[in-house]
């Protein structure tokens, strides 16, 4: 068996024990876990941490099995990536770029290629990508791509003399080492956290490499569309974030700090960004090693946005909650009755289900329990509508996707510029903290799933979506629907050329996962965890996870309508 190959495997035992040392030709994994943090409620039990500890170049090895060793060693970020940059001749481990990026391949798919007496061509495939913030990014090809490696002599042995900038490392070795945390930011009416994932290595400084990721701001795509405690001129104090008895402490310079609600925040936002990282159960907030302080809030942003858990659904006759049991539908006071009688096609139903837009044949109509319908879209071809936290509907034509439009409750409206380009859109659906758009879109043979920010002002109207969008993982084939299934994971339903349901699920920033849905699933919706998943079939039946197969709950109904938190 091969090095590369008996490496793989290893790798792939040490994952599924969680708590092995590993050998890794020439690596050794070894776990490095303390207290698990229990602040947050929906946390699931993290995997435990575990370095890469690398052996340093052999004696007399050759170009090959020092490039091996270099790329095997990159995988452990420790002191600086020092014993990587031993295989490196001593001029270029001073200017080796390690921060630049991660790359992340397939194994199997590496080949090398020796050019000359000096140089190593390697063929890699990638996979995605992590940005110096510590955004994943996936590949948008699978195209190879060649990697160029110089050597020379140092005192006869061989050293890497030109590498490219940044680390390479296999999928499998990614997630052994690499873990994601939520970094926390805000709507800009301060009412809800927004998580932004990162991915960051397993070692000492954790909690640095995420504080210092908080200060910098959200990533591009997210960051028209939310808000931080953090004034933008703010910075570490220190090099580090210390852990000390469990309290890690956050030195900042660079702003004045005497609002006590701005302190407040600032506290929680640190607070809430480094749940998860072990051996912190709490934050001390300083300002150039001053203390800071500020009684406990009495109301801080909502991190669970929650809905009602049973299934919203119209069966012909009545439109409201599905029953545990599946068969009977509860009608929602003052929604219900007016939305059977529009003979709707489909529907959302807004906050505090006072409200509801419904797609009928007039087009979208606004449902309100307080006050009469209103016609608000009267356009042909309408996709059905979405309704966010602040009671905005949105609709759009489906041959027409650059013509998105918002209506209000005061009776105001507008058009809005969409930062994607595409022949068809399918599904167009909002986050619960109402900062996030997804869109399910057709352009040209391809089907792709975009997410914007949603840029609003103070009285949550919105102004614009940003104009840089996320590309997330759409199975390929016929594209049928989009739903957030909690604040930060979204989950697609496509149909394959032989007729199979493909269900896709990837929280944003993470790579996606997918397998079979249902038979002839043509509509996905969530409520409160990943376990409420449920897809409606095309022959009115609402399946739900079992296992690894699905299970019909209900009959005889004509869609399912989503739900706004409140």
């Amino acid at each position: 068996m091969s090095d590369r190959a008996s490496r793989s495997r290893l790798v792939r035992l040490a994952i599924a024990a969680a708590t092995v040392v590993a050998a890794l030709t020439g690596c050794v994994s070894i776990p490095t876990s303390g207290a698990v943090n229990q602040g947050d409620p929906e946390a699931t039990e993290q995997p435990v941490d575990i370095d890469i500890l690398p052996r340093g170049p052999r004696e007399d090895a050759n170009q090959q099995q020092i490039l091996d060793g270099f790329i095997d060693a990159a995988a452990s970020p420790s002191g600086n990536y020092e014993i990587a940059r031993q295989f490196l001749t001593p001029t270029f481990a001073d200017e080796w770029e390690s921060g630049a990026a991660v790359s992340i391949d397939v194994l199997a798919d590496r080949s090398f290629t020796q050019l000359g007496d000096d140089l190593i061509r390697m063929r890699v495939v990638p996979q995605a990508s992590l940005a110096e913030n510590g955004q994943y990014i996936a590949a948008g090809s699978t195209e190879p791509v060649q990697l160029e490696y110089r050597f020379e002599q140092i005192d006869g042995q061989w050293r890497i003399s030109l590498a490219p900038p940044g680390v390479l490392i296999d999928e499998t070795s990614f997630g052994l080492v690499y873990r994601d945390y939520s970094l926390a930011f805000f709507d800009p009416q301060f009412r809800y956290v927004v998580p932004d994932v990162r991915w960051f290595a397993g070692r000492d400084s954790l909690q640095t490499s995420i504080v210092r990721a908080l200060l910098e701001g959200p990533v591009e795509w997210l960051d028209p569309g939310v808000a931080s405690a953090f004034p933008e001129d703010v910075e570490l104090g220190q090099s580090t974030v210390p852990v000390t008895g469990g309290t890690a402490t956050v030195d900042l310079r660079g702003a004045a700090f005497d609002n006590i609600r701005a302190i407040q925040l600032m506290q929680y936002q640190l607070e809430q960004s480094l749940l998860g990282v072990r051996n912190v159960d709490d934050v001390s907030l300083t300002l150039n090693g001053v203390p800071l302080s500020a009684p406990d809030p009495a109301d801080l942003p909502e991190r669970t946005l929650r809905v009602d858990p049973r299934p919203v659904v119209y069966d012909g006759e009545a439109f409201g909650y599905l029953s545990s049991a599946g068969e009977q539908v509860a009608a929602i006071e003052g929604v219900s009755e007016q939305v059977v009688a529009l003979g709707p096609v489909g529907a959302a139903l807004g906050p505090g289900a006072t409200a509801a837009a419904v797609l009928a044949e007039d087009g979208v109509l606004l449902v309100d329990a307080n006050a009469d319908t209103v016609l608000l879209d009267p356009r042909g071809g309408l996709i059905t509508p979405a309704l966010d936290v602040d009671g905005i509907v949105w609709s759009v034509p489906g041959d027409a996707p650059d013509e998105l439009a918002w209506y209000a409750a005061d009776g105001s409206s507008g058009q809005i510029a969409v930062p994607w380009t595409a022949d068809r859109i399918v599904s167009l659906q909002l986050a619960r903290d109402g900062t996030r758009m997804a869109a399910l879109l057709v352009d040209g043979s391809r089907t792709r799933l975009v997410a914007a920010s949603v840029v609003r002002g103070e009285d949550g109207i919105p102004t614009e979506l940003g104009p840089v969008t996320l590309e997330l993982a759409a199975s390929g084939g016929t594209p049928l629907d989009v739903a957030w299934l909690d604040s930060r994971t979204i989950g697609t339903l496509t149909q394959t050329a032989e007729v199979e349901t493909r269900l896709t699920v990837q929280e944003l920033g993470t790579p996606a996962e997918s397998r079979d849905g249902p038979p002839s699933g043509i509509r996905i919706d969530g409520a409160n965890s990943l376990r409420d998943l449920r897809i409606l079939t095309s022959d009115g039946g609402l399946a739900t996870g079992a296992g690894v197969g699905w299970q019909v709950q209900a009959r005889d109904l004509r869609f399912l309508a989503t739900q706004q938190t409140g």
